[in-house]
């Protein structure tokens, strides 16, 4: 799958101190941030454009409702961090941590997600549009209730995640672990048109209860 990718500013300012820039009204633009730890943080309806964190580390934020637009976020820790309501456009997740993270209600569009550890992670509600997620860990997630267009899992563990209420149509789980991934107990429309292999097949239709018996 072809992602467009974030449209960085080539001449990125340091930013050394990005608590007392998330505690500021102002938005933040054409940011470099690298090795800090930001806890605490509240904010809403914020725009962060043209950024790049690395080896940066969030604990206990909740950022909602915001704008996060041409952005890097590269071996950072966003675990258990509340970024429900966002709006997420040509975003990169590379190595980052995403254990429990919470973006429900969430908006993506052009965004990959490559190497993340996001076990628990909570993308609900959200509406997915061009995502790739190459060799995650999503076991035990949650996208339930979502709306997918264009989006592909490659080499990812999606063991016991939950997709109810979400099409999957199209989507190829062939070279990814689905198995227990939790889906109604009549999955007409979440997987009706999705790719797998015999085996997952076999896998699906034990979790439905179909007692499988070669003649």
């Amino acid at each position: 799958m072809k992602i467009t990718q974030p449209r960085i500013a080539k001449d990125l300012k340091e930013n050394a101190d990005l608590v007392t820039t998330f505690c500021c009204d102002d938005d933040m633009e054409n940011c470099l941030c690298r090795n800090q730890v930001i806890t605490y943080i509240e904010k809403e309806h914020f725009s962060i454009q043209s950024c790049t964190f690395t080896n940066c580390s969030f604990s206990d934020c909740k950022i909602k409702k915001s704008q996060f637009t041409d952005v890097i976020f590269k071996n950072c820790d966003l675990s258990n961090i509340n970024l429900s309501g966002c709006s997420f456009f040509r975003v990169e997740f590379i190595d980052c941590k995403l254990t429990g993270t919470n973006l429900t209600e969430g908006t993506f569009n052009q965004i990959l997600f490559k190497q993340c550890k996001g076990d628990y992670i909570n993308l609900s509600t959200g509406k997915l549009r061009t995502v790739y997620f190459t060799e995650c860990n999503l076991q035990s997630g949650s996208m339930d209730n979502c709306q997918f267009t264009s989006v592909a899992f490659d080499t990812c563990n999606l063991v016991e995640t939950e997709f109810h209420r979400t099409n999957l149509k199209g989507i190829n789980f062939t070279s990814s672990n689905i198995a227990g991934i939790r889906i109604s107990t009549l999955p007409i429309n979440e997987l009706r048109g999705a790719k797998v292999t015999s085996l997952q097949a076999i896998e699906i239709a034990r979790m439905l209860g179909v007692i499988i018996e070669d003649i």
